[in-house]
């Protein structure tokens, strides 16, 4: 189901994790559309903007193969590892650059086991 209204862009956040944040803002909409867009709080879903209104014909969506809402085991590796660093350094600074270094450390120890 596609859902589709106008909207002006509130404002516009970087994260940590170089992802970014959209906040939107809408006119009031239907008790259906408000519902439909509550149901989707939380889940990955795709995004297209226009300056016009679309038809389902100019959306190219891609063939989703994997469950969307379920991570990789290197998504939650990479999860893991967050709650230690934090856990042993107190915030999440330089975390990117340690991650970095601690995978090589990681992918090198399986190397060496072929020696």
């Amino acid at each position: 189901m596609i859902i589709q209204f106008s909207a002006l862009i509130d404002g516009v956040n970087s994260k940590k994790d170089k992802t970014i944040s959209i906040k939107l803002g809408t006119q009031e909409l239907s008790p259906e559309h408000m519902a439909k867009i509550f149901e989707h709080q939380g889940h990955q879903i795709w995004v297209a903007m226009a300056e016009h209104e679309l038809k389902d014909t100019d959306l190219e969506v891609p063939e989703v193969v994997e469950d969307l809402e379920k991570k990789t085991p290197s998504q939650r590796l990479r999860d893991r590892m967050a709650v230690y660093y934090k856990e042993t350094k107190g915030n999440f600074e330089g975390f990117n650059e340690w991650y970095k270094t601690a995978i090589d450390k990681i992918g090198q120890g399986y190397l060496n086991k072929l020696n």
